[in-house]
């Protein structure tokens, strides 16, 4: 070899194919796939929030402003794919979107349960 590099990398260093952060998703992409998975996602979770707002009840307020934030947060993903310069930061704040989309439809939804199921407890 006539570089200095070593023939297999070393695992944590900047070009370990492994490392989470040089995963193709966050180097290589023009970021249509974090829209596209994240539509499906947003999709996902609407149809169970859309349920609990049509029946009313304690958590439909909550299911409500869950929806409202995942729909925010995926316009958010679409306002920064159109808008910041591809590259490796356009793909960190869609994955930084995107995670922030799990949380809310976590807790969105755990909080919604929790309140349905308060009566069973009590």
């Amino acid at each position: 070899m006539s570089n200095n590099a070593p023939e297999h990398p070393v695992a944590g260093s900047h070009t370990d194919p492994t490392r989470v952060l040089n995963q193709p998703a966050l180097r290589t992409s023009n970021g249509r796939i974090w829209i596209v998975s994240a539509g499906v996602f947003t999709a996902v979770c609407l149809a169970p929030l859309i349920g609990i707002i049509w029946t009313g009840g304690a958590a439909a307020a909550v299911a409500a402003i869950t929806a409202v934030l995942l729909v925010g947060l995926f316009g958010a993903m679409i306002t920064v794919h159109h808008t910041v310069f591809p590259g490796s930061r356009r793909l960190r704040l869609l994955a930084v979107c995107m995670l922030a989309m799990a949380l809310v439809a976590f807790v969105g939804m755990l909080t919604c349960v929790l309140i349905v199921w308060a009566p069973i407890w009590a």
